[in-house]
């Protein structure tokens, strides 16, 4: 099926917002680069800043669906958080990596810019919330909160050590300093007895 105009544009923006940036990839660069006419841009968005949120939705949903589809296809909470690291892991080593785009747009355009920064914050969000309700499940609420939020920095972290080096393994070595977290809690006994118990 062919693509449609209106994805191939901003499917051509993901690319040029990752490579260098939101703000020096001007509509005219896009333009140039996907093929169509100028007026077929403004057809579907009416101005850059719309393409730039549009962008940073299909991210969202994307990255949501995949590490929901990684995560569903493990066991216990700790091996469905690790999921989450691996997950990130295999997306340092794709060849389309180059950082991610909700840090970029906050580093851009800061949080005063609601049209942009909301799907930036959404994601961080919905990542420590989500993280947060696995652990849960093995730990005390306020804990498991807590835990995620570090995680995600951790991973945040990891996904600039992995741009800056070109270095994939940072994802696993975040994972580790999580572990250790864990196993103060003693998180993997608390998983077994339940598992015994059940």
């Amino acid at each position: 099926m062919r693509e449609s105009k209106r994805q191939q544009v901003v499917d051509k923006a993901t690319e040029l917002f990752s490579k260098h940036g939101f703000h020096p990839v001007g509509v005219d660069w896009i333009i140039d680069d996907s093929g169509v006419a100028r007026m077929t841009l403004y057809r579907h968005f009416a101005g850059k800043d719309d393409l730039v949120r549009e962008v940073l939705e299909q991210r969202y949903h994307f990255i949501i669906d995949s590490l929901e589809k990684r995560v569903q296809a493990t066991g216990n909470p700790v091996q469905q958080v690790k999921a989450m690291f691996d997950w990130y892991e295999a997306w340092f080593q794709t060849p389309e990596f180059a950082g991610c785009l909700f840090e970029r747009a906050l580093a851009e355009f800061g949080t005063a810019y609601p049209k942009v920064s909301e799907v930036a914050i959404r994601y961080r969000e919905k990542m420590v919330s989500w993280i947060g309700k696995i652990l849960s499940e093995s730990m005390p609420s306020a804990a498991a909160q807590q835990l995620a939020s570090v995680c995600m920095m951790l991973l945040d972290g990891a996904t600039v050590e992995a741009r800056a080096f070109n270095d994939p393994s940072s994802a696993m070595r975040a994972w580790g300093a999580v572990e250790v977290m864990l196993r103060d809690f003693n998180v993997e006994q608390h998983v077994n007895r339940r598992a015994t118990t059940a």
